[in-house]
């Protein structure tokens, strides 16, 4: 048991030292230079900034992405405003109800939106800590597999609930990679999503080494992905430090195509570092999917949407708080970098806090033209930011939030 025990301190050292070296190193170098190649400048780009089957972009208009989940199969109306998307991430426990499993609900619901935009790249929902229900897969799943203390006695739960994965289980590797083979197997699954790729640092394990482990596991994944096939995750976020995750978790851009980005409205600080690792990463090749809500100044904001029984009223009070995560977006925005502005992911009418209001379409201030970007944003103070395109010119206070977004030509387009 001492030596066990030992072994484990040994491990967790080692562990803080190298998360201390890379949050040191990343620092020092500035926004514009964060390493995805655990700090080695001198290291060739694994993916090689192969951006051949990535979803269209152009600056013409910003370009928008969603992730939403029904657990029975999307009627027409929502399959057509799907398709009015680049990227469309298909939830967990979408169409298990209609279709037996989440497997055949996701490759149905990406099937029906590829009929009516064949450019459009889908994801399916994989968790890297997480055994949730509803996957056929899970039919040949292990309960050795599940995390637990390294005595063998515990078995950890995810909200009392769930069951953690244990990466360092050499056969739970391989069922976990074959269900994204599987999956991206067919023709109408363009990639995976991996979520909850924070989680896997957690710190209450005992057994110290389940973060690297997984990131092997992802990285044999990404080796074993067919050709024209994408791997993007849920890593990116701002506010993360030496106990979880390192520094913005950018080290997982070595093996993941890009990543969506949530957690990020916090603070002025938390926001400007948001804003460089987006920078960052478009900067290294990757697509960047911001998750964005409505900037609600207050509690009663959200009661107000929450009571709201109409779709449209819910769009029309969402365009009132558009305007920050807007703004902070276009700060950012480079070549693969997508935006999404929504409430709530579940598309089914009488879900929780009422039906998904997802159409990035209904909003003119997503679909009026952009053009080129004058430069790289410009920093007129420690929180205020401004930046020029053709077309529309930003400035944003990021304590006050107070924000200018100027059309220069009053034009929409209809998409």
């Amino acid at each position: 048991m001492e030596e066990r025990q030992k072994a484990r301190r040994q491990a967790r050292a080692k562990e803080r030292q190298r998360k201390r070296a890379e949050n040191s190193a990343s620092q020092k170098t500035g926004h514009n230079h964060l390493n995805i190649l655990d700090n080695d400048q001198s290291s060739t780009d694994p993916l090689q900034n192969n951006n051949s089957s990535y979803p269209q972009w152009s600056w013409d208009h910003i370009r928008p992405w969603t992730i939403l989940r029904r657990d029975t199969s999307y009627p027409e109306d929502q399959v057509r405003q799907i398709a009015h998307h680049d990227i469309f991430i298909i939830e967990k426990m979408t169409g298990w109800k209609t279709h037996g499993s989440n497997e055949a609900g996701s490759l149905e619901a990406a099937g029906a939106v590829k009929k009516y935009n064949p450019r459009i790249k889908t994801f399916f929902y994989l968790n890297a800590m997480i055994h949730y229900p509803g996957y056929e897969a899970n039919n040949s799943f292990k309960n050795e597999w599940a995390s637990r203390t390294c005595d063998g006695e515990k078995v950890f739960m995810f909200k009392q609930r769930y069951k953690w994965y244990n990466h360092s289980n050499l056969e739970f590797r391989e069922w976990w990679i074959n269900r994204a083979l599987d999956i991206v197997s067919h023709d109408e699954m363009d990639g995976v999503f991996i979520d909850a790729i924070m989680k896997t640092s957690i710190r209450h394990f005992d057994c110290p080494d389940n973060e690297e482990a997984y990131f092997a596991t992802a990285t044999e994944l990404r080796r074993r992905l067919p050709e024209g096939k994408l791997l993007i995750g849920n890593a990116l976020r701002p506010k993360t430090n030496s106990r979880v995750g390192g520094y913005g978790n950018i080290r997982h851009l070595q093996y993941l195509d890009g990543s969506y980005f949530e957690g990020w409205m916090g603070d002025a600080d938390s926001i400007a570092q948001a804003i460089d690792l987006m920078s960052a990463a478009s900067k290294a090749g990757r697509l960047v999917l911001l998750n964005a809500g409505p900037a609600f100044k207050s509690k009663a904001d959200k009661t107000t949407i929450d009571s709201m029984k109409s779709i449209n009223d819910r769009y029309a009070f969402m365009k009132k708080f558009i305007d920050f995560p807007l703004a902070i977006f276009l700060l950012a925005v480079e070549p693969y970098s997508y935006f999404s502005y929504h409430y709530n992911v579940d598309a089914k009418t009488g879900g929780r806090n009422g039906r998904a209001a997802f159409d990035c379409h209904r909003f003119q201030e997503l679909t009026r033209k952009l053009g080129e970007p004058k430069g790289s944003y410009s920093k007129e103070d420690e929180y205020v930011y401004s930046r020029e395109f053709d077309y529309i010119s930003v400035w944003v206070n990021l304590k006050s939030r107070e924000v200018k977004l100027m059309v220069k030509e009053v034009m929409h387009d209809e998409l």
